[in-house]
């Protein structure tokens, strides 16, 4: 009899353990902590992530699928299409609603470039799963409006395909903040909203935040300074490039005490690193219109240096780092 009962208590205990939940995953510590104080005349950081850890598969991934529309940016109509990513339990039917961000590819490339790779597809579930950040849709379109000849335009891509196509088609149909997915709406919701680009799309998120900045709270421009408002003009004199930020905050001054900027760039094997460390430098001594720092509630403006090169899926080291920040508070 007490053997039976005692093989009867190991059954009931492998079953238990076969249907009890397995356990969340646990953050790692971070591989690297690189801190600077003589760059831009502050202290800034950067942490490496584990990528063994957040590269893996995830048991929680997100779901990528393909949205088109049409834009008359341009001219006559043509058709579009972004790349949207779905975190890990997105319901189409269901009530909860998502933070937003909008990235924005490097030179020659496309909508797949950056999430199409496994390793940052992979780095932002997890991210997701273990709470660097909460679960959040991005966006990847395109600024080529002819991508056989690299066509850009980055004013009309701002001011028209950006606002009157592209959030209008992926925010009336994905969870978003956005009640409505019109420029009331998108106002309303803009603290959940974020635009983020690399290299050539960082000039081009730079350009989100001249046209746009009702739209969104959050920046995140990675390895590139300012160009110009013909996208050709890339070697401007810092001073240019600040006026251009005084005009774009003059320009929208109902939003020029509401925004952030988590700016990034790689160390001096990145090809941008000096022209970005003098971009920043002069916005750090602008102290009427920046304050630097990691508090939202008092700052707006932050930048991470690593010692990584001049590459596109470095994005997702900064995205790492940024997310200690924004869509935080």
């Amino acid at each position: 009899m007490k053997k039976f009962a005692a093989l009867l208590m190991a059954a009931m205990l492998l079953l238990t353990a076969v249907s009890a939940p397995a356990e969340g995953k646990t953050r790692p510590e971070d591989k690297k902590i690189i801190t600077t104080t003589d760059v831009v005349g502050a202290e800034t950081v950067f942490k490496k992530y584990d990528n063994k850890f957040y590269e893996a598969a995830s048991d929680q991934p997100g779901t990528v699928v393909r949205l088109d529309y049409t834009t008359d940016a341009y001219g006559a109509e043509q058709p579009g299409w972004v790349n949207v990513y779905l975190p890990y339990g997105y319901d189409e039917n269901g009530t909860e609603r998502y933070d937003i961000i909008y990235f924005l590819h490097g030179t020659n490339e496309t909508q797949d470039s950056l999430i199409g790779d496994e390793k940052v597809k992979n780095a932002l579930d997890n991210m997701i799963e273990v709470g660097v950040v909460k679960p959040v849709i991005m966006v990847f379109p395109t600024y080529y409006y002819n991508y056989e000849t690299r066509a850009i335009d980055m004013t009309a891509f701002s001011t028209k395909e950006m606002r009157n196509d592209i959030l209008p088609a992926v925010e009336s149909k994905y969870r978003t903040y956005a009640e409505t997915a019109d420029e009331a709406g998108f106002i309303a919701s803009r603290d959940h909203r974020a635009f983020s680009g690399y290299s050539r799309g960082c000039y081009a998120c730079w350009h989100q935040f001249f046209n746009n900045l009702d739209l969104a709270k959050w920046f995140m421009p990675f390895s590139a300074n300012i160009s110009g408002a013909d996208e050709m003009t890339l070697a401007m004199p810092v001073e240019e490039q600040m006026q251009m930020i005084r005009d774009a905050l003059a320009a929208q001054a109902d939003y020029k005490d509401s925004f952030f900027i988590y700016a990034a760039c790689g160390g001096k094997r990145d090809d941008m690193y000096n022209v970005m460390q003098a971009l920043i430098s002069a916005m750090i001594a602008d102290t009427d219109d920046f304050s630097f720092g990691t508090d939202p509630a008092v700052n707006n403006l932050y930048y991470s240096i690593s010692n990584e090169i001049h590459q596109t899926l470095m994005t997702r080291f900064y995205l790492y780092n940024a997310f200690d920040v924004v869509f935080a508070e």
